[in-house]
């Protein structure tokens, strides 16, 4: 009995001590597993560095060309970057934070922007090169399955266009990468930003580029009702050839009178000339072709008579212009109604045209914009496959995953030869009890 609990003490101290060599593995021992097993090392390094040699031969190669901008507000300078820990004390220090710079890149990032872009260049050859037939000009899939604007542009957005805001500077890079056409990318990158441009210009963002939009279509409608006012006075003066109405009334008055004063003189001295005179007196034959002269300028004025060669209505040779007195209670009635209507509309237009300078002030003070810092070009070098990178990532990544399956299989040998060792012990033990 005593020597089967020695045998089971022999068999205990000797898997412990297989577990403490286990664990007492030096740096000698890894460099010789390494050194056993490099075969395998450099048969995985050399393969997968030599498939990332291949790959960044024939990977198409991808060029990138950047623009730069910086947004810029017109009330308050250059926008200043503030660090976000800083953001909750913005307030406090008069920051004037504003939405500027999310609009920009709101607007970098729209499909409206890149439908633009895209329709103008026509990219969708290079968004969708696998489909693209060269002689239709077309996408070749069905009717049904052909990508909507909106989805073109979405997909020119994801995989072709990086917009990046370097908060430290303020400064919005552009880019945008395209297989093959190094200088495609640089006229497609300058495009963005003349689009964006476009866009702002376009596009009401702020409440004072809106007031301004609205009181400028107002001055248009106050310009178009003053010209159709000014039409219809002048109209009505060319009618009536009236120039200074009050004037005019006065010039009426003034001659009905003195033509009324010489019938009545003349009148006088005839009556005066029948009492004493026979009719056939020449003076007094005299004074009745003038009192039937003045008679008929009377009616002439009182009822007006028109001239062809004349607008108007003339009362004596000199084709004088004077409005007939029956006709100036009317005439008076619409001139100071077409006078009143072409004031106002002056007065309308006078108040707007003062309007729309205060929003135009308004809207500089709250305008967004930039300034370009630098316009893309054509890159001389590819921006991918990194074929250096790619290389070193590849030989680096294969050789510490040959070393890691280096030592998994010596760690599977030596379990191995751990199991035989302790069945064989074993067997030789109960081969001795018994």
């Amino acid at each position: 009995m005593r020597g089967v609990e020695e045998k089971e003490a022999t068999l205990e101290s000797r898997k412990h001590s297989g577990i403490q060599d286990q664990e007492e593995i030096d740096l000698f021992e890894l460099l010789g597993i390494i050194w056993k097993r490099k075969k395998l090392i450099f048969a995985l390094v050399f393969v997968v560095t030599a498939l990332a040699v291949v790959y960044s031969l024939i990977a198409t190669p991808v060029y990138r060309a950047s623009a730069k901008i910086i947004p810029v507000s017109s009330g308050r300078g250059i926008s200043i970057p503030i660090p976000g820990e800083l953001m909750g004390f913005a307030g406090l220090l008069g920051a004037n934070l504003g939405g500027g710079d999310n609009i920009i890149k709101a607007v970098l990032n729209s499909r409206e922007l890149a439908k633009t872009v895209v329709q103008k260049y026509d990219l969708k050859r290079y968004i969708y090169p696998n489909i693209w037939d060269e002689e239709t000009g077309e996408l070749k899939v069905s009717s049904e399955k052909i990508p909507q604007e909106d989805e073109i542009a979405e997909t020119f957005l994801k995989n072709f266009v990086q917009i990046v805001d370097q908060k430290r500077d303020g400064v919005i890079e552009i880019s945008v990468l395209f297989p093959k056409h190094a200088t495609l990318s640089a006229i497609v990158a300058n495009e963005m930003v003349y689009s964006l441009q476009n866009i702002l210009n376009q596009k009401a963002y702020t409440n004072a580029k809106r007031n301004r939009i609205f009181i400028e279509e107002q001055v248009k409608i106050a310009k178009a009702n003053l010209e159709r006012a000014e039409n219809e006075f002048r109209e009505f003066q060319e009618k009536y050839n009236v120039v200074a109405m009050d004037k005019q009334m006065e010039e009426s008055i003034k001659l009905y009178a003195e033509l009324v004063g010489m019938l009545s003189e003349r009148e006088v001295r005839l009556g005066v000339l029948r009492r004493i005179t026979t009719p056939d007196n020449p003076e007094a034959v005299s004074l009745e072709y003038e009192i039937s002269e003045l008679k008929r300028k009377l009616r002439e004025l009182e009822e007006g008579q028109k001239n062809k060669a004349v607008k108007g209505y003339i009362l004596d040779p000199t084709k004088k212009i004077i409005i007939p007195i029956e006709r100036v209670p009317d005439v008076a009635l619409e001139y100071i109604r077409k006078r009143r209507e072409l004031e106002i509309q002056n007065e309308i237009y006078k108040v707007l045209l003062t309007a729309l300078e205060k929003a135009k002030i308004d809207e500089a003070k709250e305008d967004i914009s930039f300034q370009v810092i630098d316009y893309a070009y054509p890159p001389s070098h590819r921006f991918k496959p990194k074929r250096k990178l790619i290389v070193a990532a590849s030989f680096a990544s294969s050789a510490l995953l040959g070393i890691f399956l280096a030592f998994v299989i010596e760690a599977i040998d030596r379990r191995k030869k751990e199991g035989k060792t302790v069945v064989s012990g074993e067997q030789k033990d109960q081969s001795s009890l018994t």
